[in-house]
């Protein structure tokens, strides 16, 4: 038998796990979570008729420790590489602080746990998220994917709550402290798996709710997202789900803002459930909440505070645009243009269409005319409706950032404003390539100096040393930058330098942070830190805390003189937000590759703040040479 889309049938292994009633007493008991794992078998059953479903349903004192664990282990584990594992707990979350050990692991420090249902009865202790993580990467490690949903409190790891119309609110106090013996034996020999993808029902620092929908007490979270899979369908990514899902909560409750992580995760744009991934989908979205249309970006993420800046609907016809009416820190506030009315329901993908002055500039020069005049023309004419490209500007005299020299041969060469070449391509392919190197460079310059944050959180590269796996909380060889500039080496035996990278925030209150990578492919990705809150005085590490290897990039040749840079970019914020928006595929690519821990080729291994301008940046440039 086959799918609708042609390919074979494959498992669908599901652990469902929903829990309204607790042996400890002081663990409320809900009311929903039940209620939540039985729609989404229901849900299962009736949308993957072609699937064969193995899916077992923990509830209430089914769903102990030991039995979740080891239905994780034999149930979800018996999964092969044809096959897809969906995890789903619907219940109590809390929190615990992170262990002088671990430090590492959470630059939060804090540790989200899943409560079941005889934890804190008789030694029993919560489901710590790195418990979790380990043993669903392990399965990962050799079944097509494996999926996650949390539809509890902390759960960007997991309580819910009632609001007070209805039964009061219910809290659960933090987890008592544990020692590395007490963890599953699968956590002291992890490695870094191929990972899992976790829809979340809130922050780390939120709570999940669950009230009466549909005349019945559910999980707002999980009521939403099946909600959005039966508007969207089966083909639907996790983050279409997330946004819609998210929308629909923040119609409905406050401060519950559902999650997607881990955010660099390739699995974002796989669809739901599926073996094989899809498309890349949209990393800007436009959707209604709090009785106002709102988009995925904001100053954070370089949009000018100017007037005139327009996005369009993604697809759409020219009419379909909105005009961005408040930039705010990592949101900006639209109002649908031309008479279009939206649906509310409704989320859409998006793109700016139009930005105020100044663009990247420019210069179309060549020995061939012709070529120059569609080239020219395609400037002046890119963006939607017809209008000139969002990124640049064609000058005709004068400097220009970029140049676009057009050959007999068909072939274009771009090149900076020094006159360093920055790719050759096709004719056909200089418009979308000046796009994205624009995109990239605008990037790589971003700053906002009249922030108050500037400087509050720094990066600190560190030296790898023999015999060392993990970055050092303090001290260490540091390496300082020269005039921004870092020189790592290769080493005599033509292996690449190790290093760490620490973040350090110096500030007197928690700050969220992404750490970018732009790579000499003129890629951008978040791998190396995809976005976490730090710690007043505290530390965060790329890669988990794990060494990481400054390849030099594929194709080119570890030889005496090589070398290449990767411009590091921290982005720092009061609120948490999107490095969706950020992210580019290499020049040429559809969409970043991902690759083990070493990292991505080059590195390896809300309320708005109180104004536009509570963002900040800090960035270092890393030489990759051979002596």
């Amino acid at each position: 038998m086959a799918d609708d889309r042609g390919g074979p049938v494959t498992t669908l292994y599901a652990l469902l796990v929903g829990v309204n009633r607790y042996a400890a007493p002081d663990v409320p008991d809900l009311r929903g979570c039940v209620r939540d794992v039985a729609a989404a078998r229901a849900y299962l059953e009736r949308t993957y008729p072609d699937t064969e479903l193995c899916v077992r349903t923990l509830v209430d004192g089914q769903g102990t420790r030991e039995a979740v664990l080891g239905a994780i282990r034999t149930h979800l584990g018996q999964a092969t590489p044809e096959d897809t594992v969906l995890f789903w707990f619907s219940g109590h979350g809390s929190y615990t602080w992170c262990p002088e050990w671990a430090w590492f692991t959470e630059p939060s420090g804090q540790l989200q746990t899943l409560v079941c249902a005889d934890s804190r009865t008789r030694g029993v202790p919560d489901i710590w998220d790195k418990e979790l993580s380990v043993l669903l990467d392990d399965i990962a490690g050799h079944a097509a994917h494996v999926a996650v949903v949390l539809d509890s409190c902390h759960s960007d790891g997991a309580t819910r709550e009632i609001p007070a119309y209805h039964e009061g609110v219910r809290t659960v106090p933090e987890a008592a402290p544990r020692s590395a013996a007490s963890l599953v034996p699968e956590l002291h020999r992890a490695g870094a798996g191929p990972g899992h993808i976790a829809m979340a029902a809130c922050r780390s620092d939120e709570r999940a709710r669950e009230t009466l929908l549909d005349g019945e007490v559910r999980g707002v979270f999980s009521w939403a997202l099946l909600r959005a899979l039966d508007t969207l369908g089966r083909h639907a990514t996790y983050r279409e789900l997330t946004v819609a899902a998210g929308a629909e909560v923040e119609r409905r409750v406050q401060r519950q803002r559902p999650q997607l992580h881990p955010a660099a995760s390739a699995l974002i744009d796989h669809p739901f459930l599926a073996p094989r991934p899809g498309p890349r989908g949209s990393a800007m979205w436009m959707r209604y909440v709090r009785g106002e249309w709102e988009i995925n970006a904001g100053a954070v993420h370089g949009l000018p505070p100017d007037a005139g800046l327009r996005v369009g609907v993604r697809g759409g016809t020219p009419a379909q645009q909105a005009s961005v009416v408040e930039v705010q820190t990592q949101r900006s506030r639209v109002e649908p243009a031309d008479g279009w009315r939206p649906e509310r329901e409704r989320v859409f993908p998006v793109v700016v269409t139009n930005v105020p002055e100044p663009r990247l500039t420019v210069a179309v020069t060549g020995r061939d005319p012709e070529t120059v005049r569609r080239l020219t023309l395609e400037l002046h004419t890119a963006g939607p409706g017809g209008g000139p490209s969002p990124h640049l500007r064609v000058v005709t005299s004068g400097p220009a950032r970029l140049a676009a020299d057009v050959h007999p041969s068909g072939l274009v060469t771009l090149a900076d404003e020094h006159g360093h070449t920055l790719a050759e391509v096709q004719a056909e392919e200089a418009m979308g390539a000046l796009e994205h190197i624009a995109r990239w460079t605008t990037l790589s310059t971003l700053a906002n100096p009249r922030s108050e944050l500037a400087g509050k959180v720094r990066i600190e590269i560190v030296g790898a040393e023999a015999g060392v796996a993990i970055a050092p909380r303090e001290g260490g060889p540091m390496l300082e930058p020269v005039g921004g500039e870092l020189t790592l080496r290769y080493r005599p035996d033509r292996r690449p330098p190790e290093i760490f990278i620490r973040l350090r925030n110096h500030s007197s209150r928690p700050l969220y942070c992404v750490l970018l990578d732009l790579t000499p492919r003129f890629r951008v990705h978040a791998a190396l830190f995809p976005g976490a809150f730090i710690a007043a005085g505290g530390c965060g590490t790329a890669l988990r805390g794990g060494r990481i290897k400054a390849y030099l990039p594929d194709g080119l040749a570890a030889e005496p003189g090589a070398r290449a840079r990767d411009r590091l970019v921290l982005l720092v914020a009061e609120q948490q937000f999107s490095a969706e928006p950020f992210l580019l595929p290499a020049l040429g690519e559809r969409a970043a590759r991902e690759r083990g821990p070493g990292g991505p080729r080059d590195l390896g291994g809300a309320e708005p703040g109180r104004g536009a301008y509570e963002w900040a940046t800090e960035s270092v440039t890393l030489v990759t040479e051979v002596p």
